[in-house]
């Protein structure tokens, strides 16, 4: 992005006011010649010191900054600030771009594939909303040096339990003593709660619930903790992030519902909602990890050069700067007095720890990703990352955004159908099955990018014959343990060129009663009714395609 400088002008007058009287000079001349000569060298040096803050030419040399979205405004505030003194190295401008990208999508892209279209170019400095993040880059083999220095501490938002007013109350937990870790875990274990949590590996505010419930108390990580507070949620429910939590909390209206947030999250559900009974943040006991916003600059990487690693770091000089100043702020952060402790709230071990034995202990998750790529999919736009694109766009990207989610211990294929997609059938396989490591996940995203670029399939959408061939062959190639899921994604759900109806599609389906499931992703004007009815017919459901993503945490097992 190009920032804008702002310039100021001081008010003016036009004219001068006439002296009274004709009055004459009282200071001698030599004195108003001196003067004179003290404002021209004043005037001299001031305009040598200009052109020395001026030393920069060319075009403004620009790194990424993939910043969360609670320190985005912020960031990107200070950038501009920043690019007002004119920094230079080696005499060229320089300054950062900050673009605006999940923590747990920074994490997931920055560790293996990043996903460019979606999120612009790999970031050179990371801010997420929560050191934990940091710590669990740390925590793996291959990107243990990946941060290269002293993280720069933003501020912060605590990690609390969103409860209705009236079952905070009647459990005790309001004006007392707040309860333990585990006796919220007891008390779901028990029925008393519904312990709604937040995906550790989707969310920053499940990320740190994770953290404190899996404490052993002295900065650790406890096993049995850990287990008791994954029996909890397996009692009660999961979802990709708090956005979702509140979601199906408004639906269900169930009081007893209590659920992982950070503490300005609460306060938006109350301002933005207003419910008859408000939530309030409870603090379990034992509580030691907050979501600790931090600027991290990153080295050790292949596209981090020490030019672009060192304007990274002069950046966060000036932000840490700011941030000592009282310069820096954000309205969702409180201030952090001791940096250095609020660091040592997580180390890579413990994060290492907890977030394996969480994906140890979470089912797998099999997919075949069955793409419409007929003619119609170019023909109508829709809105998503923020942009107006074809829907077949809009579907490759999300498809790349759910790749790019994947845990490494998960399977993913891709088939598209169009009029002769496969020869004398509709459809074809792409990508075969494979495990979503970091290879795995580069070869599905390249081949996605690639099916972007080719010349869609003229005709109508054969979605039907394509979806029962699909069906059967997830069928036939079932991950043991997993969920085996086809995913539908098309703008469309109307089909003129299978043989059977709508109605006679479902009905095979029903018959087939395979172990996989189908859910269907409508983009724009897609026939909902046909798609619900299809995918209900395969155990599955109807989801309209948000405009941002965010459908692997509905499909996804907990």
């Amino acid at each position: 992005m190009v920032f804008g400088i702002e310039h100021k002008v001081k008010s003016h007058r036009l004219g001068r006011r006439r002296k009274k009287g004709g009055q004459k000079m009282l200071v001698a001349p030599w004195i108003v010649i001196t003067l004179v000569c003290v404002l021209v060298a004043s005037g001299l040096t001031w305009g040598f010191v200009a052109l020395l803050r001026s030393g920069c030419s060319g075009d403004m040399w620009r790194v990424t900054v993939a910043a969360a979205p609670s320190v985005y405004g912020s960031l990107e505030d200070a950038a501009q600030a920043w690019e007002r003194e004119q920094p230079e190295l080696d005499g060229q401008c320089i300054g950062v771009e900050v673009t605006e990208v999940s923590a747990a999508d920074a994490s997931r892209g920055i560790t293996g594939n990043w996903d460019t279209m979606s999120f612009g170019n790999r970031p050179i400095a990371w801010a997420p909303d929560a050191q934990a993040w940091g710590s669990w880059l740390a925590s793996g083999e291959a990107t243990a040096g990946y941060v290269t220095s002293e993280p720069v501490v933003l501020g912060e938002a605590g990690s609390v339990l969103a409860v209705a007013e009236s079952t905070a109350t009647e459990l005790g937990w309001l004006g007392g003593e707040p309860p333990t870790w585990q006796a919220v875990v007891d008390a779901a274990a028990a029925g008393t709660i519904n312990l709604a949590a937040a995906n550790p590996r989707s969310s920053t505010e499940g990320l740190v619930a994770l953290l404190n419930a899996s404490s052993d108390g002295a900065g650790g990580f406890s096993q049995p903790a850990a287990d008791a507070y994954a029996a909890a949620i397996e009692a009660g429910s999961s979802a990709a992030d708090a956005s979702a939590l509140k979601d199906a909390y408004l639906e269900a209206g169930d009081p007893s519902q209590v659920m992982t947030m950070l503490d300005y999250q609460v306060e938006d559900f109350n301002s933005t909602v207003a419910p008859e009974v408000p939530l309030v943040p409870v603090t379990p006991s034992g509580t030691s990890v907050s979501a600790v916003a931090s600027y991290l600059v990153l080295g050790g990487a292949a596209w981090v050069s020490e030019s672009d690693a060192e304007i990274a770091e002069r950046f966060g000089a000036f932000v840490a700067s700011q941030v000592d100043s009282g310069a820096f702020s954000d309205p969702e952060l409180a201030a952090v007095d001791d940096g250095a402790a609020a660091l040592a709230q997580t180390t890579p071990d413990a994060v290492g720890s907890a977030v394996r034995a969480w994906q140890s202990g979470a089912q797998d998750l099999n997919v075949l990703f069955l793409l419409d790529w007929s003619s119609a999919t170019m023909e109508e736009t829709v809105e998503y990352g923020g942009d107006t694109v074809e829907a077949g766009i809009a579907a490759v990207r999300m498809a790349i955004d759910m790749v790019g989610e994947m845990e490494p211990t998960w399977r993913a294929g891709l088939w598209e159908y169009g009029v002769g997609a496969g020869g004398e059938s509709n459809w074809r396989s792409v990508v075969a099955s494979a495990e979503m490591s970091q290879e795995g996940k580069s070869a599905l995203t390249d081949e996605l990018y690639a099916l972007s670029e080719n010349a869609v399939y003229e005709g109508g959408a054969p979605l039907y014959d394509s979806l029962v061939a699909a069906y059967g062959d997830l069928n036939e190639h079932l991950v043991e343990g997993a969920a085996n899921v086809v995913v539908v994604l098309t703008n469309s759900g109307m089909d003129t060129e299978s043989l059977p109806t709508v109605e006679e599609t479902a009905q095979t389906l029903e018959g087939m009663a395979g172990a996989a499931t189908v859910y269907t992703v409508g983009f724009g004007e897609a026939d909902a009714e046909n798609l619900t009815s299809l995918a209900t017919a395969a155990g599955g459901s109807y989801l309209p395609a948000p405009s941002e993503g965010g459908i692997l945490g509905t499909i996804a097992p907990a």
